[in-house]
This record gives C-alpha cells, structure tokens and sequence, in this order.
C-alpha cells in the first residue's frame, strides 16, 4: 500500500517538473517587444517658393501714406505658437535645403543638446561650418551655434549671417528677436564692436532727441533714432550728465522684410539690431519693392476709404503703432504698422501692409527714424 501511494506521488511530482519546464521554455521563446525610439527629422527640406511679385495696382489708392484702407481682414487661427529653432511654424514654410553633411551636423548637434552635451554640439556644429561649401549652408549651422558660443561678438555675427542670408524661417524669428534683445542689454562688446561710430561728449543743455534730431545729422550726417543710440550706449533712460561720451552710429539703420519666411530685420551695416516674425498681404499684395518711411504715428487713426476709424475702436485694425511708406506710383498707403490680431502673425491676411505684434512695432518704433529704407522681397 505505501508502494503505492509513492508511486502515484512520484508521477505527480515528475508532472509537475515537466509542466514548469515546458512554460519556461515557452517564455524563453517568446520576442521580446521592443518600442523604437522616435527619430528627429534631419532638417533640410526645400524652402516654401516665395509668392510672385504683386502688381503695383494691387495697393489701395491713397493721397498720403497716412494709416489707410491698405489692410484689413483678421486673423483666422490660434495664437502663434512661439517655437524655437528645433521647429520652424508659419503654414507651409519649412527650413531652408541644406547639404547632406551639413544636415546631419544639424541634426547630431541637436541631439546632443538634447541629451546634455552642448559642448559637444558647438563642437559638432563647428565641423559643420568648415564643411560647408556654399555660404547659406554656413549660415544656417552657425544659425544654430550662435546660442551655444559664449563670445557675444560671435553670437550676434552669426545671426547677422544667418538673417543676411536670408534662412531664418517663420517662428524662428521669435528666436532670434529674443538673442537680440539679450545682446541688446550689454551692447558693449557685441554692438559697439560691429558697427562705425563716432564720439560725441555731451555738453551743457543736450537731450537725446535734439542730438538725434539736430546735432548728429549736421556732425556726422546721420539722424539715428533716439531708441538706437540707447541700445549702442546701453542705457536705460534718456538722461544725460555733462562729459558722459556717446558713441554715434554712422551708418543708416536699415529695414528688410522677407516675404518668403515672413521676417523683418534691423540692420546696421550688416549688422542685426533686431528681428521680427511678422504677417504680410493676402493674395500678393505685398509689394516687392524699396520704400522709404515718411510718417511715424502713435495710437494711429485708420483711414479706411471714407471712414476715420480712430485708435481704440474695436474697427481700427491698425494696432498701435503705425510707420507709413512715402508713395510710389501705383503703390500707395503701405506701411508697417501693429495688429488688432496677433493670430495673423505669419500668415498672409492683411490687404498689403506689413504687420507686427503691438509690443514688438512699438520697440521697432524706437530704432526707426523718417527716412529710414524698407526692402520687400
């Protein structure tokens, strides 16, 4: 009897080292399930194709270049979205084609930064520059090196390049305006560094607005704007003291405006002052042209056809700044000027002109004097 209860014990006992082997065996078997890491698109795609220069009878007719009928339609969409350099927005725009080695350099040195080496990517970056065979390849790597140097004369030379070049695409310029601004703040080593100057020792009686207005135009033959001479000085106010020494831009700040990835630029020389995304004319009405400011207005009133819409009626499309184009046959009322709608920032819906959050035309305001040249192309 105790034979055989062993005997019945040991075949269950064999059953079950057979059963556990075999699902071992089984799970050994098995794949194992492994999700792929997203890879990052190398950037490189083509470059949207600009729009074809518009017809000059596309502009309203106007007497003055006084804020007129020349824009209109809001926005349609959400707000801009403010990406970086990783991610150009703006509709169909799309970074700027590249070299094949120039891409990967691109891409390599985002992935470091991603993963915490951005030693590694300026270095990455850098081989890039020195393979590049064509300059707009140059530009658009040293676009993505400049926040990485710590030499500040550098960073702004890169984005000047990078602007000059024209591969700053759509919200990248949100980007590049905020560089500006941080270079802006200490102008003495990345501004005064870069640009003709001249000296000037502030006597007894001097402001600002007169020696921009009066003195420098017959001492040096240039007119800069009061908010120019602030940020080449670093200063924080418009106070003077006798025997303080402003340095004196010599060269006429100057406006290009990008149709082709929404952008205005500042510049001095080939220096960037400063930069913004900006909204431009639905249907091509932007005019390819030169143009030269003529009237600068606070808080404008909008002249639409018979109607004076004033500022701060929900109507005036105008915003709250408003610099008016001197007229050319066929092209009138075109300027640039603030929004009532923001969301139209780097889209095509105004009726021509050329149009900047309120906060970003008011700072253009500062920098800009009558007179001043505005490319569109």
């Amino acid at each position: 009897m105790v034979l055989k209860w062993w005997s019945v014990g040991s075949i269950v006992i064999l059953g079950l080292v057979w059963f556990v082997l075999a699902e071992q065996s089984t799970v050994a078997a098995r794949p194992l399930s492994v999700q792929a890491a997203p890879v990052a698109a190398a950037p490189g795609a083509p470059a949207m194709a600009r729009s074809a220069p518009a017809p000059a009878s596309g502009a309203v007719p106007q007497a003055a270049p006084a804020p007129s009928g020349a824009d209109g339609a809001p926005g349609r969409t959400g707000e801009p979205s403010g990406a970086g350099l990783a991610a150009p927005a703006g509709g169909a725009e799309s970074a700027p084609a590249v070299s094949a080695d120039v891409a990967a350099g691109i891409a390599a040195a985002a992935a470091q930064r991603q993963a915490g080496d951005p030693a590694g990517a300026e270095t990455t970056l850098r081989q890039a520059i020195q393979k590049a065979t064509r300059a707009s390849d140059a530009a658009r790597a040293g676009l993505f090196l400049a926040p990485l140097t710590k030499d500040a004369v550098e960073h702004r030379r890169l984005i000047s390049a990078a602007l000059l070049e024209d591969v700053v695409v759509g919200s990248e310029y949100d980007e590049v305006g905020r560089q500006l601004r941080e270079l802006n703040r200490s102008p003495g080593t990345s501004l005064q560094g870069a640009l003709k100057l001249e000296n000037y020792t502030v006597v007894a009686n001097d402001s600002l607005w007169k020696l921009c207005n009066k003195v420098f135009p017959t001492r040096f033959g240039q007119s800069p704007e009061v908010g120019l001479v602030r940020i080449v000085n670093g200063l924080h106010s418009d106070g003077l003291h006798v025997g303080q020494l402003l340095k004196v831009p010599t060269e006429p700040l100057r406006i290009v405006v990008s149709m082709g990835h929404h952008g205005l630029t500042a510049f001095v020389g080939e220096t960037a002052v400063a930069a913004y995304w900006i909204g431009l004319g639905k249907e091509n009405r932007t005019p390819r042209e030169t143009f030269v400011i003529q009237v600068k207005q606070e808080d404008p009133a909008w002249f639409n056809g018979s109607r004076t819409i004033p500022f701060g009626d929900p109507e005036n499309v105008l915003g709250t700044r408003w610099m008016g184009f001197e007229p050319k046959d066929g092209a009138h009322g075109f300027g640039i000027h603030g929004t009532a709608y923001p969301e139209s920032i780097g889209k095509d819906e105004s009726m021509g002109c050329v149009r900047m959050r309120n906060a970003e035309v008011e700072e253009l305001f500062e920098y800009v004097p009558r007179g001043t040249r505005v490319t569109i192309g």
